[in-house]
This record gives C-alpha cells, structure tokens and sequence, in this order.
C-alpha cells in the first residue's frame, strides 16, 4: 500500500514538474542567437532555478506592464532603456524589486517561492552577474520576446534587386557593310519589343495621258489614168472613128 501511494505522489510530481516548466529551449542552446544591446539599453534577467513550490507560478509584471512568469527551472529577459524598474509579482501577498539599469548593463534577478499561509509567496533578489551567469545554462526559455538568430541573418548574402526588363521601342538597323571581296552584305537585323504601325496604303499613280491617234503614214495610190474613168460607150465610138 505504501508502495502504490509512493508511486502515485512520484508520477503525479513528475507530471506536474513537467506540465509546470517551461518548454522552450536551453540558455546554452540559444546563447549565441540573442540580439544585441543598443547603445543606451540594458538587458534584466529572470530565472528560477528551484522546484519548491513548482505549482505556484504567479505573472512578473515591470512598472505594471507584464513582461512574464516566474516558472520552475526556467528564464526569460527584457531590454529596457537605461533606468530604474520595480519587478513585481502576486499570489496570497505582493513583493517586488527596484532595479536601477545602467547603458549596456546585464542585470540578473534570482525568483523563489517561500512559505505562506495558502500558497506559496513570490520573493526576488538581485545577484552578482557571475552567479547569474553560472545558473543560466541549464534553464530553460520562458519568455515571450521571439529570439532572432544573429547568426543566420549575418551571414545571409545579400539580395540583389531585381533588374526591370528594358521596354525599348523597335530598334531595326540594316545597313550594308562592303567587305573586301566588293559584294554588299546587308547587316543583322535586331529587333526588341517590335511596335507595329500600319502604314498608310499608296496611292495608286495616275494614268498617262491618252496619246492622239496616230496619223497614216501610208502614201495615197495615185489618180487612175484617164481610161479608168472612160465609159464604155465612149471607148467604142473612139474605136470606130479610128477605122
């Protein structure tokens, strides 16, 4: 009986450590991927790094502005201006933290949970950056803030624009070149996005003029001799006086 009790609270903690831990991926494992800081900004590290209280996961709110959640065995971050944040959290009671963040400045805040009446009470404390720094690899990512990967987008090439394509009118060149043998050659003709323009249509030429008619040249035959036009009567009376 002591056994199966054992193996129940075993089984119900690990799937409550599981369901209550973050999911992302390892500090180690995303360490080389964070952005960089700007000039004046500086950079607040949460993490929890205990199971006690594992249950409890009250939001971590930043001058009233939630930023994430304070979870078993995990981290997260913000980059703020150079300035001075209150961190809070709340279940059964509220507790907080003033952080004064210098210009390119990596501050980090260790967050428990202690004992309390109900629940479990959220309690933060600020470390040295060594210790900060030393807890982090093991943890896993919390936060909302989408991580870039520096690396890939460093070493991406850069894009060429893309070049318009030419939308030159016809071009069309034909001009003779006389080699050395003296025949005319007739060069290439290069064509590109050809605008077609019907040409109007000719004009027929006009008709030559009617020429005169030509005149005859052909000589008239000559007059018939007297006889031809001598009657037949005529004829027999000359014969007759003629004898």
């Amino acid at each position: 009986m002591r056994r199966w009790i054992g193996g129940f609270l075993l089984a119900a903690m690990a799937a409550c450590l599981f369901g209550c831990s973050a999911t992302g991926p390892r500090y180690s494992e995303m360490a080389e991927s964070l952005p960089s800081l700007g000039e004046n900004a500086g950079r607040i590290y949460f993490y929890r790094n205990t199971l006690a209280g594992m249950a409890v996961q009250p939001e971590v709110t930043i001058n009233g502005q939630v930023v994430g959640k304070s979870q078993p065995n995990s981290f997260f971050f913000i980059d703020r201006p150079a300035g001075t944040y209150r961190a809070s959290a709340r279940t059964e009671a509220e507790n907080s933290i003033d952080i004064v963040l210098l210009a390119r400045q990596t501050a980090y805040v260790e967050m428990s949970i202690g004992l309390g009446f109900v629940v479990g009470r959220p309690a933060f404390e600020r470390v040295a950056e060594s210790e900060g720094r030393k807890a982090l690899p093991s943890l896993a990512y919390g936060g909302t803030m989408p991580v870039m990967a520096k690396a890939a987008n460093a070493s991406a090439p850069a894009q060429a624009a893309p070049i318009a394509p030419a939308t030159t009118a016809a071009v069309a060149t034909a001009s003779t070149a006389t080699p050395s043998s003296g025949a005319p050659m007739a060069a290439p003709v290069v064509q590109r996005t050809s605008i077609s323009t019907a040409a109007p249509p000719a004009t027929p030429p006009a008709p030559p003029p009617a020429l005169p008619p030509a005149r005859s040249t052909a000589t008239a035959a000559p007059e018939a001799t007297p006889f031809a036009k001598t009657s037949i009567n005529d004829l027999r009376l000359l014969l007759q006086a003629n004898r």
